[in-house]
């Protein structure tokens, strides 16, 4: 009876060291998943190193005013240069709907008085001038908003 005990705590460790040896969000092959399903205990320690990690990848939250006077103190006491810097109103995307819806109109007027341009080869041109500018667009959008996108993304993501 010992020696099956002995045995399987062998075991218990062996899959354990492969399950810490997986990447973050990383499949569990299926050998981990059947032990995890017969033995308890790992089963149990999986659980709460699951639960760990993910309360300690959550940001700490502290509210404050970002106007204290002891967290001023501190910046200028770490950087002597330190001055409070103004609010950062948020990024509007007014600008970049409008001007979308804009783009888009202008391309619908254009095709629909497609009939005015004589050549083929030249309406083919336009076309291939808009989706360079769609694409440019996109990729300014993009590219501009990337913190709100981010922070989106992050939302998103499963823990």
């Amino acid at each position: 009876m010992i020696l099956g005990v002995k045995k399987m705590n062998t075991r218990c460790s062996e899959i354990m060291d492969d399950f810490f040896a997986l990447d973050k969000h990383q499949r569990i092959p299926l050998y981990i998943t059947a032990h995890l399903l017969v033995c308890k205990k790992c089963r149990t320690e999986v659980r709460l190193m699951t639960l760990t990690e993910r309360v300690n990848a959550e940001p700490l939250h502290i509210s404050t005013d970002d106007n204290d006077r002891r967290i001023l103190q501190l910046m200028q006491k770490l950087d002597s240069a330190y001055a409070p810097s103004e609010k950062i109103a948020p990024i509007s995307l007014k600008r970049w709907i409008v001007s979308g819806i804009a783009m888009v109109l202008a391309m619908m007027m254009f095709i629909f008085s497609q009939s005015t341009l004589p050549n083929q080869a030249l309406s083919l041109s336009f076309y291939i001038v808009f989706a360079v500018v769609i694409s440019a667009y996109c990729a300014l959008f993009v590219g501009s908003n990337m913190d709100y996108f981010i922070k989106k993304i992050e939302t998103f993501k499963e823990i």
